[in-house]
C-alpha cells in the first residue's frame, strides 16, 4: 500500500513538472506584455482624471530604466472568409508608453502617445489592454 502511494506521488510530481515546463514555454512564446491596467478612482474631489498605469512583465533585468519609451503592439486574429477558417495572427503597433518605475522583472508605465491612424491599423476601443505586446528597448 505504501509503495502505491509513493508511485502516485511520483506521478503527481511528474505531472507538476510537465505543467511547469509547458507554462514556461508559453511565457517564452508570448514574450513581454501588459499584464495589468490600473486607474485610481476620482472620489469627487476634483474634475481631474487620474492617468492609467500599465504594468508590464519587462523590468530592469531586461535593460529597462525609468524614462524609457516602449512600443505597444496588438495581436489580432484574421479570418479567411473564402475558406471560412482562421488565417493567422497579425501584430501591429498601436501606442508608445513611458516607464515611470522599473523593478527587477516588471515596470509601471503611462501612456506617451497613440500612434496616428495613418501609420497604424485602427483599433477599437482606442485603449491599451491586458495582453497587448511590449517591445523591449534596443540597446
Amino acid at each position: 500500500m505504501r509503495w502505491k502511494l509513493r508511485v502516485g506521488n511520483l506521478a503527481h510530481w511528474g505531472l507538476l513538472s510537465m505543467i511547469m515546463s509547458i507554462s514556461s514555454l508559453h511565457a517564452r512564446q508570448v514574450g513581454f506584455a501588459v499584464y495589468e491596467v490600473r486607474q485610481n478612482l476620482n472620489l469627487g474631489g476634483s474634475a481631474e482624471v487620474a492617468p492609467k498605469e500599465y504594468y508590464v512583465n519587462l523590468g530592469s533585468e531586461h535593460g529597462v530604466r525609468a524614462g524609457d519609451i516602449l512600443q505597444v503592439s496588438r495581436r489580432a486574429p484574421t479570418y479567411d472568409l473564402v475558406n471560412q477558417q482562421f488565417y493567422r495572427d497579425v501584430v501591429f503597433p498601436i501606442a508608445k508608453i513611458k516607464v515611470i518605475h522599473a523593478d527587477l522583472g516588471a515596470s509601471i508605465c503611462r501612456l506617451e502617445t497613440f500612434l496616428p491612424s495613418d501609420s497604424s491599423a485602427s483599433i477599437s476601443p482606442k485603449a491599451i489592454m491586458v495582453g497587448d505586446l511590449i517591445e523591449p528597448p534596443r540597446p
